[in-house]
């Protein structure tokens, strides 16, 4: 009927290829394959000549020596919804895809060798990684063999402290397969402390434990689970202290691991030892002060500690160090700024409760704040809370070719100054 009716009119008129595409697709007019697709499968029809003129896939399916004999395709792995993307670019190149489509048409235009659909989805991907999908693309990028796409997501991950933890911390890092999950901590460019390394992949290996129906794994399961990624994490490289703390506690080493792992951290030459004994790529805290403070008499009542710094290569700001209190826990409301030269608040914390219990302690920004060289950038914090420790400073602070040079702020009214009181340094990672 759809056939008799519009060859009566002149649809063609006024159309190109792709309008004349279009109409014939969108009203069904000449179809002569029909397809099965998805779980439910939903009847789709096509025509033969325009799938084969785009995809050598097609061509094979419906033309070549081992071509269907059917002219109904059962395509159940790709449901009606992203076949009709698929169709739509094939057709007259709309391709219509979101954050929500963008995997699924990845995997369809794969499967039919549809490159330049292949090249829209990556480009897609990469103008839209985050922190909390960059573990899905890289999935994607793995299992599609796209090896510039999987090196984006590596530098995007590897980019700064601030990044990889947040991508660390993220649901679609408990879903990467171990080999993945194995590509990212072996790396020497992995800028993350060894034991928040060790806590997210045993996190990564209780959740795929759930997965297998093991609800609450003991401790041997979770060694099975993590499988050689245990020895990518780089015990030797930390404190006694802090290896026995927060690593050792558990028995998902062996007694035999921990002792020779204490042996390599004290320096003892261990045969045979599998754990990697090279630090990896550090974010770098810039301390104004080298020694610990022994008085704790700085006043913090909401009043402006500032002070101005340069440096003289590009580094990206993440954070910075302030003083606490000597009590065993205390709380500050803090609230920071980074101004430029050009009186420009390139970072706008609002005002945070921080609980902690160290002499010094971190504050993160939301994102990085980058930083050019040579040119004068102020810290400006306001800390409501009890008295603090106060530091003597350095003016100048030099780490591998990077020199920090800090001056005197006009928006200081609690006394901080280059030589002495509040933030006693900068978290940085080098570019």
């Amino acid at each position: 009927m759809a056939i008799q009716e519009h060859s009566k009119g002149n649809w063609q008129a006024g159309k190109n290829v792709l309008g004349c595409n279009e109409y014939m697709l969108n009203n069904q007019i000449y179809c002569d394959v029909t397809f099965k697709v998805g779980t439910a499968g939903k009847e789709v029809k096509a025509h033969k000549y325009v799938l084969a003129s785009r995809s050598s896939v097609f061509a094979a399916m419906l033309y070549g020596s081992l071509s269907e004999a059917n002219d109904v395709i059962a395509v159940p792995d790709i449901e009606a919804e992203i076949f009709n993307i698929l169709l739509k670019f094939l057709y007259f190149e709309d391709h219509g895809i979101d954050e929500t489509t963008v995997m699924t048409t990845l995997y369809a235009a794969e499967k039919y060798a549809v490159t330049e659909l292949v090249g829209i989805c990556q480009s897609f991907l990469e103008s839209e990684m985050a922190a909390d999908n960059v573990c899905a693309i890289l999935e994607n990028a793995r299992m599609f063999n796209m090896a510039d796409l999987l090196t984006k997501c590596k530098d995007f991950i590897f980019d700064t402290w601030y990044v990889a933890r947040r991508v660390f911390k993220s649901d679609g890092f408990l879903d990467l397969k171990r080999e993945n999950l194995l590509s990212l901590v072996e790396s020497d460019e992995l800028p993350l402390e060894e034991n928040f390394i060790y806590q997210s992949l045993t996190r990564w290996a209780k959740h795929n434990c759930a997965k297998e129906r093991k609800e609450n794994p003991n401790f041997t399961e979770i060694r099975k689970m993590l499988g050689n990624t245990i020895y990518e994490v780089r015990f030797p490289t930390l404190s006694l202290e802090t290896f026995w703390n927060d690593m050792a506690s558990d028995v998902v080493l062996s007694a035999e691991e921990k002792v020779h792992i204490s042996q390599a951290i004290v320096g003892k030459t261990v045969q045979n030892i599998v754990f990697k004994s090279t630090e990896r790529k550090r974010d770098v805290n810039i301390l104004r002060s080298q020694s610990d403070p022994t008085v704790c008499n700085w006043e913090n009542h909401d009043n402006v500690d500032a002070i101005e710094f340069e440096v003289n290569k590009p580094v990206s700001l993440y954070g910075i160090l302030l003083y606490g209190n000597s009590n065993s826990q205390y709380s500050y409301d803090v609230k920071i700024k980074i101004i430029s030269s050009s009186d420009i608040v390139l970072v706008h914390m609002l005002p945070k409760k921080i609980t902690e219990s160290c002499k010094m302690f971190q504050v993160h920004f939301d994102k990085p704040c980058k930083v050019n060289p040579n040119e004068r950038y102020t810290v400006w914090v306001k800390m409501n809370g009890p008295k603090s420790y106060r530091g003597n400073y350095s003016k100048c602070v030099e780490y591998k070719g990077h020199k920090f040079k800090f001056y005197k702020s006009n928006y200081s009214s609690n006394g901080t100054s280059v030589a002495s009181g509040q933030i006693p340094g900068l978290l940085c990672s080098f570019q």
